[in-house]
């Protein structure tokens, strides 16, 4: 898939600017006439750029999505025509970009172009079980009831990074801090107090030696550091893009001490819903276990999840090839079997999601209990190397005075 740069006028004479995900220049060209967009220039980003133009254009939120699809849902439910109800909704619309695609979705379904079919058309800000839910609620007559699902679907979502947000929100803090307060003792302070102890010929120890120059050296380069982090942010997300950093970073997630508990059972309360969606909306297993496959971003649970695909479409139990991969955790295994033997699979699915997630929430409250020590532990052998090394050199000169 390309990814094109777009300048374009509306049909109210507004020029638009943005970018449009596509398979190649001409069905990019109809996706943007068929919004009734009149061209003035598109070109293709170069491939090594592409990882940045998430960076550039503005995402529409997961919340956003569920604030859409449940007003929706609350004016069809009241008999409010689809396209009556797209048009009020994008009026008290704040952001610019959710507008124009909702409004865009309104000419189209006046058009005659299915409701699904619009947003498939937009397929950069609504996701793909976003389509295949409103088809399905389409070809049931009840888009009202999909859209419901959806907004659910998101909600749990959203309430899985917000769990892994309240998670890390403490370690991030307190390594700043940490590290700003060693710092600004290295900087500042370390300096003063060796230049201090040179006036006094007192030898210096050599790990002090290294922590002054390391001081000075960010005194004479401290305008680089925001370029050095722009640098190794972009370095990062270029890195992005190579399956065997993908890999390591995703075994990494789920081998760190403390942490990876937080990645793991995201991983898996992700997998439950995802799952517990697509299954409860009629998608074939097979299809269910690709698209939840895309949405994990983890390699080793992606790979577990295609593995395990390809051994059911041989005929193998769901739970038994779940199983043979061993990434799984024993309880989704149990009940996974249960849910298939007794045909109620959803539920069981629904219940892991809320156990897994439950959990999540009540690890992610008690994280900063765990961290805490660590981080004393590490800040305080830190200051207690810097301490011993300048006290050291302070006694013998003491001890000199003393017997002289």
């Amino acid at each position: 898939m390309n990814i094109y740069r777009y300048k374009a006028i509306d049909i109210s004479g507004k020029i638009l600017t943005g970018f449009l995900k596509a398979q190649n220049e001409s069905v990019a060209i109809s996706n943007l006439t068929l919004k009734n967009l009149y061209i003035l220039s598109i070109a293709e980003i170069p491939k090594f750029l592409s990882p940045f133009v998430p960076i550039f254009s503005a995402k529409v939120k997961n919340i956003e999505l569920i604030e859409f699809a449940k007003n929706l849902s609350i004016m069809l439910k009241a008999g409010i025509p689809l396209t009556t109800a797209l048009s009020d909704i994008a009026e008290n619309m704040t952001k610019e970009k959710f507008k124009r695609v909702i409004v865009d979705l309104r000419d189209l379904v006046e058009k005659g172009v299915s409701f699904s079919e619009a947003i498939a058309y937009h397929s950069d800000v609504f996701p793909q079980i976003f389509h295949y839910l409103i088809k399905i609620g389409e070809e049931t007559g009840r888009l009202d009831n999909s859209l419901d699902d959806i907004a659910e679907h998101f909600q749990k979502i959203e309430d899985l990074k917000t769990a892994i947000k309240r998670a890390l929100i403490y370690p991030i803090f307190a390594t700043v801090a940490s590290l700003s307060a060693m710092g600004f003792w290295i900087v500042y302070v370390l300096p003063k107090i060796v230049s201090a102890m040179k006036s006094m010929d007192v030898k210096i120890p050599f790990i002090t030696m290294v922590l002054v120059e390391v001081g000075i050296l960010f005194q004479k380069f401290f305008y680089l550091i925001p370029f050095i982090i722009l640098l190794i942010f972009m370095f990062f997300t270029i890195l992005k893009k190579n399956e065997k950093f993908r890999w390591a970073r995703s075994y990494l997630s789920f081998k760190l001490p403390i942490f990876k508990q937080i990645f793991y059972t995201r991983a898996v309360a992700l997998f439950c819903e995802q799952m517990r969606i697509l299954m409860g909306a009629g998608i074939p297993i097979d299809n269910a276990l690709d698209m939840t496959a895309d949405v994990i971003n983890n390699e080793i649970m992606k790979r577990a999840i295609s593995n395990a695909k390809e051994k059911i479409l041989t005929g193998q139990g769901i739970s038994q090839s779940l199983k043979e991969e061993n990434i799984f955790p024993p309880l989704l295994i149990r009940l996974v079997n249960v849910g298939e033997t007794s045909g109620r699979l959803e539920e069981q699915l629904k219940f892991l999601n809320n156990h897994y997630t439950a959990y999540l929430r009540e690890y992610s409250a008690r994280l900063g209990k765990v961290i805490e020590p660590v981080m004393i532990g590490v800040i305080g052998l830190f200051f207690a190397i810097v301490l011993v090394s300048l006290l050291s050199p302070l006694y013998d000169l003491i001890s000199k005075l003393g017997r002289g």
